[in-house]
C-alpha cells in the first residue's frame, strides 16, 4: 500500500514522457511541492519552464507526507534559539508562516480545491518526563513572539500529559494541490515530462546545460535540482 493520497485520489493526471529534444529557460528536476512551487512561481514571471519527473506527479515524497502544513516541527525552537540565536530561530518560524500563508494565497487566487483547512498543530507526550522538554519549547517559541500554549488535552481518543499548540495551522490534500499547480503551469505554456529519468546533467558550450534522459536531451538556461536526492554527485559542481 502506498498513502491514503496516492492509493484513493480520484482523477490522477498523467503526463506523456519525454521523446524529443527541446530548448527552455528553466528545467525543474523533480514533480513535488519543491518542483512543482518553483515551475509555477517561475512561469508566472515568464518563464519557459519544462518539469522532468522519473515517476509520476508527486509519488514519492510529497505523496507520502501527513498532509500537514505547520510552523511547528517537533521540538525544535528551543533548540535552535541555543544553537543558532534568536533571530535564526525567529527568522525560522517566519519563513514557515509565510509558506502557510503563500500556500493559501494560491490556493485561492488559482481556485485550487484540495481540502485547505485551518487547523491546531500539536507536538504532545504521554510520558511526564518529558514535559519539562515541553515546556522549554512552549518558553522558547514564546520569546520570539509567536502565540502558542501548553495544553493537557488535544482531542485525542487518549490522555496526554502535555502539548504544545500551534493554533492557524492548517491541512490539505497533497496530490489535489500539486495537481493544481500544473494546471497553472501547463495554462502558461509551461512543459511537464513524467516516467523522464535524468541521468545526466552538464555544461553546455554556450553556457546553456544539457539535461539528458533515455529518449530526449533538454537545452537549457538554468536548472533546479527539485529531486528528493541529490543525483549529480561530484564536488564543486554548481547550477546557476
Amino acid at each position: 500500500m502506498n498513502s491514503l493520497w496516492l492509493d484513493f485520489t480520484e482523477d490522477v493526471k498523467r503526463f506523456p514522457s519525454l521523446s524529443s529534444n527541446l530548448e527552455t529557460d528553466v528545467c525543474i528536476i523533480g514533480a513535488g511541492i519543491f518542483g512543482l512551487s518553483c515551475a509555477y512561481y517561475l512561469s508566472k514571471l515568464g518563464f519557459k519552464v519544462t518539469v522532468l519527473e522519473k515517476d509520476d506527479i508527486g509519488e514519492k515524497a510529497t505523496g507520502h507526507t501527513t498532509a500537514k502544513i505547520t510552523s511547528g516541527h517537533n521540538l525544535f525552537y528551543d533548540y535552535l534559539v541555543h544553537s543558532y540565536g534568536k533571530k535564526f530561530a525567529a527568522d525560522y518560524l517566519e519563513a514557515n508562516e509565510k509558506a502557510i500563508e503563500n500556500i493559501k494565497h494560491i490556493i485561492d487566487t488559482e481556485k485550487i480545491k484540495c481540502d485547505f483547512e485551518y487547523q491546531n498543530n500539536y507536538v504532545y507526550t504521554t510520558d511526564k518526563s518529558e514535559l519539562k522538554s515541553i515546556k522549554k519549547e512552549v518558553a522558547s517559541v514564546e520569546s520570539l513572539g509567536f502565540p502558542c500554549e501548553f495544553v493537557t488535552k488535544t482531542g485525542l481518543p487518549f490522555k496526554i500529559e502535555g502539548a504544545i499548540c500551534f493554533k492557524n495551522q492548517a491541512q490539505f490534500h497533497p496530490l489535489k494541490y500539486l495537481y493544481g499547480l500544473c494546471d497553472c503551469i501547463s495554462s502558461r505554456n509551461g512543459k511537464i515530462y513524467t516516467n523522464s529519468v535524468v541521468t545526466n546533467v552538464e555544461k553546455g558550450a554556450d553556457a546553456s546545460y544539457l539535461i539528458s534522459t533515455p529518449s530526449a536531451t533538454v537545452k537549457s538556461k538554468y536548472v533546479i535540482v527539485a529531486s528528493h536526492y541529490p543525483f549529480i554527485n561530484f564536488p564543486r559542481f554548481l547550477l546557476y
